[in-house]
């Protein structure tokens, strides 16, 4: 894996995709083990100096357990400064997402929408790389609406 520099990564905004899947895979990598990574980023794009690493999730998401989530992570959000989100879910096999990757990403897509957190991004860090997800990979819209410009959530 790559290592990347705090005081570097906070000066180099996050304002494309490519931007995005290049830092995610040089910090977090590929999959190890199932868990998601949460990541910040300010009014500028840049991501600033928290990933916090979440590895209890239960297999299924539940409203309950997705609401709760969410609620940490607006909080964490205040916290930090903070104005949007990068989740990053971390799991050993292909690139292609499951059923489960699916309903997870749109459980929290979906939350965030309900409370005003903003989801810059959802990537999937597989086995053999890191992909960004489109909201229409997980049906979180009708239209599948890019995620170029972060998803209002």
């Amino acid at each position: 894996m790559n290592t990347l520099l705090a005081a570097t990564a906070h000066r180099t905004p996050l304002t494309t995709d490519a931007q995005i899947e290049d830092r995610v895979l040089a910090l977090i990598g590929t999959a190890g083990h199932r868990q998601l990574w949460m990541m910040f980023l300010d009014h500028d794009d840049d991501q600033l100096p928290v990933v916090i690493p979440l590895d209890d999730l239960p297999r299924v998401p539940d409203r309950a357990q997705t609401d709760v989530l969410v609620g940490h992570l607006a909080g964490v959000l205040h916290q930090v400064a903070a104005v949007q989100i990068v989740l990053v879910w971390e799991r050993p096999g292909k690139g292609k997402l499951t059923e489960l990757d699916q309903a997870w990403a749109r459980a929290i897509a979906e939350n965030c929408s309900r409370r005003g957190v903003r989801l810059r991004a959802q990537l999937l860090s597989h086995t053999r790389g890191v992909t960004i997800l489109d909201p229409a990979d997980y049906a979180l819209t009708p239209t599948g609406a890019s995620s170029a410009g972060g998803t209002e959530c």
